[in-house]
Formats: structure tokens, sequence, C-alpha cells
């Protein structure tokens, strides 16, 4: 297992913990349907990766089992913008 895969698993697991719901929809109110963990997931790896967020998004693309550790598909992901 690598760093980037235990950093994941550490992040999501504090992500949730985190959550009151950690099912619950980032932006309940018609933002998107990924769960608020996932979102503060991605923001965290984004910051252990020393990347941009768009550059993040473009990575994890290719990286299915970072994106199964967060629960998400490529399809998933937010728009870079978000």
């Amino acid at each position: 297992m690598n760093i980037t895969t235990r950093f994941t698993e550490e992040m999501v697991s504090l992500a949730k913990s985190y959550c009151d719901n950690p099912d619950e929809a980032a932006a309940p109110e018609g933002g998107g349907s990924f769960a608020e963990y996932a979102m503060i997931s991605l923001h965290g790896l984004r910051i252990f990766l020393d990347e941009t967020y768009k550059m993040t998004i473009d990575r994890l693309e290719v990286m299915r089992p970072i994106l199964e550790i967060i629960g998400l598909e490529p399809d998933d992901l937010p728009h870079p913008s978000t």
C-alpha cells in the first residue's frame, strides 16, 4: 500500500467522522449528489498532493483504487470549478 492510499483511507475515515450524516449530499439543495465526506476527502487529497483542484481531478480520473476508497466513480468526479 502506498502513502497516497494510506492518506486517502485516513482522510475518508476522518471526514466521515466529522460529518453529521456522511451519506448526505455535500450540497443537498440542488448542488450535487456526492456525499459531504467525499468533497472533504477530495480537498484533503488536493492539499496532500500539493496540486490545483483541476490537476487533482484530472489525476483521479485514472486512479481507480483511490476513487474506490472515496466511494466515487470517474464519472462522479465534480467539475474542477466546484
